[in-house]
């Protein structure tokens, strides 16, 4: 026992007198190991006892202290002004913060907890938390579970108020290994959820913008490369985007030429695969049989003759993650349609000569120009194989019924090819009118391919008739033009007008000087010009 000696007397005291515990001041022995000193207000009592000089601390033996009453006094000083900035610390923090004992009762509480919770600290202080989780619906589970597992717990907590809370909870064990204090910090993260909602919404509404602007930028990129004016081609298109948000498979029909591979390249980069695969071209028709199945699956070292030592990987593989076009698949061989709707079905293939099978991620769009259901009944052709590719059909139209198409489709050539011969060549009306009328059995490409030889061969900026081969005119058209050719030399005479007034003009200072040279007037110069420039133009 601890001793204070008064005056030379010496008086037996305790320990932990009623005055020190009230006031807060550690005397004698601290807290066992893994126990927290708790700090409160230090009182009016401890600046009492450390104002009387004349005290002297002794141990139970009787020796006394090193430490002077000076000391003590600077000791209680330093605690008191600690406990100050904790108690500062507690009372003005954002964050609310509990203590509890060991068996859940409310020991002290700072005042954030009233305006979080709307539980004021005098309703909370002792008492547990089975009196009033029914009546206030805290829902502080955080302390429950530390009791339970005696390890630290973390719980969200929606309170009567409408705050939402991050309640932490730590025990803290005496030296029997019993908890001895539970310390709670409660936070507030409502508006931290609203933030973050709102940040998920402002993604979202990004996300959203991204994907449109992406379509955007594909159409009007598509748009450059495809060119589509009448009704059922803008149609079409609709179909092809729509079509590129999905994985079914589509099946492209129509002629020869009318631009079944540009629609497959379409649906390919409006899509997602765009950004995880390549768009892969297999030409059914124009690879030998016999090399056919070793294109499309590849094959592995050994697998025939002349065969890579390191195998060699099939389109299928190439095509993983993205498109795979298989066009004129009508000539697809018919031993290998059940590989192909083997590879469909189960997205994986075997290579030649390989036992073990690779799976892929491919979308399959297939074309041709052939009657596939024709072929089918005839039994040429796989039903199943023909089914599996027919979710989706796309049907092309020739260019011949979307006649409406063809003068934007030469003017969209015509810009190509001048830029890629530098020229700046342009088509008359009657050549236009003259085309429009054509029927083109060989639809778009071979549009392409005639502007592009019109380009080339044409010594003059015009295009007209005369430029154009005679097996676009139909026979009522050469003879419309074998007519006409009985009055050239009335159409070279006004040409060669038109060219004498222009040249003098161009030598001559002003409109009256040339009228003067010409012999004739000055209107009628004027008249003869603008007559003249205008039929020339028009031929």
């Amino acid at each position: 026992m601890n001793q204070v000696e008064e005056n030379g007397s010496v008086k037996n005291a305790s320990s932990r007198s009623d005055a020190s515990l009230q006031n807060g001041v550690p005397i004698g022995d601290g807290p066992k190991e893994g126990r927290a000193a708790s700090s409160v207000p230090v009182q009016e009592g401890v600046t009492q006892v450390a104002d009387r000089k004349d005290l002297v601390v002794c141990t139970d033996e009787g020796n006394i202290m090193p430490e002077t009453v000076m000391e003590l006094r600077q000791k209680i000083a330093q605690l008191e002004e600690l406990n100050r900035d904790f108690v500062g610390l507690i009372n003005n923090s954002y964050d609310a913060f509990t203590i509890l004992d060991g068996e859940g009762t409310h020991l002290l509480a700072s005042p954030a907890l009233e305006r979080l919770t709307g539980l004021k600290t005098t309703e909370l202080v002792g008492r547990k938390m089975d009196d009033f989780r029914k009546e206030l619906d805290l829902g502080l589970g955080a302390s429950d579970r530390v009791i339970q597992t005696g390890e630290r717990q973390t719980a969200m907590v929606n309170t009567r108020i409408g705050r939402q809370l991050l309640v932490t909870a730590v025990p803290v064990f005496d030296g029997d290994g019993r908890i001895f204090r539970i310390y709670c910090n409660l936070r507030d993260i409502t508006e931290l959820n609203e933030l973050r909602e709102k940040f998920g919404q402002s993604q979202q509404l990004v996300t959203k913008y991204l994907v449109e602007l992406h379509e955007v930028k594909q159409s009007w990129t598509m748009q450059s490369k495809f060119v589509a004016c009448s009704k059922q081609m803008n149609r079409l298109l609709e179909m092809a985007y729509r079509l590129a948000r999905v994985d079914a498979s589509v099946l492209i029909l129509g002629e020869s030429g009318v631009g079944k591979d540009l629609i497959a390249r379409i649906i390919h980069e409006a899509s997602a695969r765009a950004e995880t695969g390549t768009f892969v071209k297999l030409n059914c028709g124009a690879i030998p049989v016999e090399l056919l199945e070793s294109e499309l699956f590849g094959y592995v070292n050994g697998a025939f003759t002349g065969a890579h030592r390191n195998g060699k990987a099939g389109y299928f593989e190439i095509a993983d993650k993205g498109t795979l076009l298989l066009d004129e698949i009508g000539d697809l061989p018919f031993h290998l349609q059940v590989k192909l709707l083997s590879a469909l079905q189960d997205q994986e293939v075997t290579p030649l000569g390989g036992c073990k099978p690779k799976k892929v991620d491919v979308r399959i769009i297939a074309a041709t120009n052939q009657d596939l259901e024709g072929k089918v009944n005839s039994g040429v052709f796989r039903k199943d194989l023909f089914y599996r590719l027919n979710v989706v059909p796309l049907y092309i139209s020739p260019l011949r019924e979307r006649t409406e198409d063809i003068p934007f489709l030469l003017l969209h050539f015509l810009g190509i090819n001048n830029e890629k011969h530098n020229r700046q060549v342009r088509l008359s009306k009657d050549a236009v009118d003259a085309l429009c009328a054509y029927e083109w059995p060989g639809n778009v490409r071979e549009l392409a391919n005639l502007v592009e030889y019109l380009v080339v061969t044409s010594d003059q900026d015009v295009i007209s008739c005369e430029h154009i081969p005679e097996r676009y005119f139909s026979k009522k058209q050469r003879h419309n033009r074998t007519s006409s050719s009985a009055r050239p030399l009335r159409h070279e005479m006004l040409k060669y007008e038109l060219a004498l007034i222009e040249k003098t003009l161009a030598q001559s200072s002003s409109l009256g000087d040339a009228a003067q040279y010409l012999g004739i007037s000055l209107s009628t110069l004027v008249r003869r010009k603008r007559v003249l420039k205008s039929y020339v133009q028009k031929r």
